[in-house]
């Protein structure tokens, strides 16, 4: 399990350091930083998205392989599963992606830089074609996720490779003035197509009853991470420009390292969604899989069923609700006093910490 979700994320992770670099690549020199990102890290990248991608091919054959073989199994997998179709179309589309990023001027040329962008496209609608969203309709559940992983990878590819492999902060403000509006634009992007994606698993009405399950758990975690994430695009944003403005030696890279951390949280419970059975049927999942493991630590007693566990306002859960919100305050309050970027992550965790802390006292 725990190799399955890591691969999930360092597969989201390949894929956004390719969207930011090649993205950053056609940007203008006066309007980013100075960015330093060697080729191999690249490279590495491709390979990741070869072997990552094939983990759900992996475990499909672990499944199956038991009397049958694995080697009839593995050429089974690939030939008539649309995972392992899927796979394979990636892995000859990287093989030609690996060659061009080895070979030609991909980051100093933006022409191959484009090109470079557009295999990127494909390997995403590849993607999508095996994800579960896809499997689950005939056209909207593959192009709603293609969609979703576009926009996340865009805005946090980019992101990620300011934050990470800029050498200076000179142009910040240029940088900005595009960024933001992209950023909102994929933001918007990710929540419509994420609200639908999430829609065709779990009923909306169900949303609190899901918290049972594993996957419920995931979705809660990931949702809470977004409110302190806003906080940090709004003040890295707009609050950045006018700071910069003040004092033009301000490194603004911390700052915007603490959101790439919260993101990466955000991948994380993602990653973890990938690897949790879909509540269509909370009742017939909890007889199958059990009660999420967290849920029963705090709920305490035997969990029948669904209709069992009602949702209420406790003393604990108004407690935790208030220290949310004092530390949402501090949050904000950090970035208005010029606090250090690590005391603003720090209380960007503990509001998502007490807001769950009260959501799951209110059973």
């Amino acid at each position: 399990m725990i190799i399955y979700l890591i691969s999930e994320l360092l597969l989201y992770l390949s894929f956004a350091i390719l969207a930011g670099t090649f993205i950053i690549a056609i940007v203008p020199n006066e309007k980013k930083p100075t960015i330093s990102i060697h080729k191999r890290w690249l490279q590495l990248s491709i390979l990741g998205i070869v072997l990552f991608s094939a983990m759900p091919v992996v475990q499909i054959v672990e499944y199956l392989y038991q009397g049958v073989g694995l080697s009839l199994t593995l050429t089974n997998v690939i030939n008539n599963f649309e995972v392992g179709r899927a796979w394979t179309l990636i892995l000859i589309l990287s093989i030609f992606y690996y060659l061009l990023i080895s070979v030609f001027p991909v980051q100093q040329k933006k022409s191959y830089a484009v090109l470079a962008l557009v295999f990127l496209f494909i390997l995403i609608l590849a993607v999508g074609w095996a994800s579960h969203a896809a499997s689950l309709t005939e056209w909207s559940g593959f192009a709603f996720h293609t969609t979703h992983f576009t926009a996340v990878s865009v805005w946090i590819g980019v992101l990620f490779i300011v934050s990470w492999f800029s050498k200076d902060t000179k142009n910040w403000n240029a940088l900005l003035k595009w960024y933001s509006p992209l950023a909102i634009v994929c933001f918007i992007l990710t929540m419509i197509s994420g609200f639908y994606m999430m829609s065709l698993v779990v009923d909306l009405t169900d949303y609190t009853n899901s918290w049972l399950l594993d996957y419920g758990q995931a979705l809660l975690i990931k949702h809470l991470f977004i409110i302190p994430l806003l906080v940090f695009a709004f003040f890295n944003g707009m609050w950045m420009k006018c700071r910069l403005n003040q004092n033009p030696q301000f490194n603004p890279k911390p700052w915007v390292r603490g959101e790439s951390l919260l993101l990466l949280f955000i991948f994380s419970a993602t990653a973890f969604l990938g690897q949790s059975s879909p509540p269509h049927e909370i009742e017939s999942t909890i007889k199958t899989n059990g009660v999420s493991a967290l849920f029963q630590f705090f709920y305490g007693g035997t969990i029948a069923g669904v209709s069992q566990v009602q949702f209420s306002l406790t003393t604990f859960s108004f407690v935790f609700m208030l220290l949310a919100a004092i530390f949402l305050a501090l949050l904000i309050y950090s970035f208005r006093k010029k606090a250090p970027a690590i005391f603003a992550f720090f209380m960007s965790f503990l509001s998502v910490l007490s807001i769950y802390l009260s959501f799951m006292t209110s059973f």
